[in-house]
């Protein structure tokens, strides 16, 4: 009986592998995903029309958050597609697109994970990083006087969305929440001091040098 049991766990993890195997990723992310995170890079320049973050900027800031463990990489990502939730978002574009429609009656958690694997295996593509590098977008050239426009000691939430969107050539219009502001305010005051700016540029840092 316990050897008819092995054979029979041991045929379900192999029919589950095939599976898994069988999926095909890139037709998935093509169905359910690049109609809104776009792959082509002869658009990339018309940041406003975006109506979500292209492929490769997910994956850039998903590298600089997970750095090599891949497995962590898509395990958090693949449960975010399916469960999204703001306070779990490690993108500064949240604040620009809000929070994705939960993907969890559209795509299944193998599904998903296939699509995350993809995706971390092939963006950010050089093309794309050596084009961000040129533009000198994010959070380079990002100094706390630069931000702080009133010289009252503090950023505001929209001091800091219109440094951004000059930054990254964005309608300051279009960032229509503060959840990733809100993550940096840590004392919740409403505005980032110093020292939370501070914290904000060494965390970035540590994500990009590890």
């Amino acid at each position: 009986m316990k050897t008819k049991t092995i054979l029979l766990a041991s045929l379900f993890a192999t029919t589950t592998l095939l599976s898994a195997n069988e999926i095909n990723a890139t037709k998935l992310f093509e169905t359910n995903c690049a109609a809104c995170h776009i792959t082509d890079l002869s658009k990339m320049s018309n940041k406003s029309a975006f109506i979500a973050p292209p492929a490769d900027e997910i994956m850039t800031h998903a590298k600089e958050e997970f750095g090599t463990d891949k497995a962590k990489a898509v395990k958090f990502m693949a449960d975010y597609v399916r469960n999204p939730d703001p306070m779990k978002s490690f993108c500064a574009s949240i604040e620009t697109f809000g929070v994705m429609p939960a993907q969890k009656d559209v795509v299944t958690a193998q599904e998903a994970e296939a699509i995350v694997s993809m995706m971390y295996d092939t963006y950010p593509r050089k093309a794309f990083t050596e084009m961000q590098s040129k533009e000198g977008g994010g959070h380079r050239g990002m100094t706390f006087d630069k931000l702080d426009k009133n010289k009252d000691g503090g950023i505001t939430a929209r001091e800091f969305q219109i440094f951004r969107a000059k930054k990254n050539n964005i309608d300051p219009n279009k960032f229509v929440n503060t959840y990733y502001f809100d993550r940096i305010d840590l004392n919740h005051d409403g505005k980032m001091d110093e020292a939370e700016f501070d914290k904000m540029k060494a965390d970035k840092r540590r994500k990009k040098n590890r």
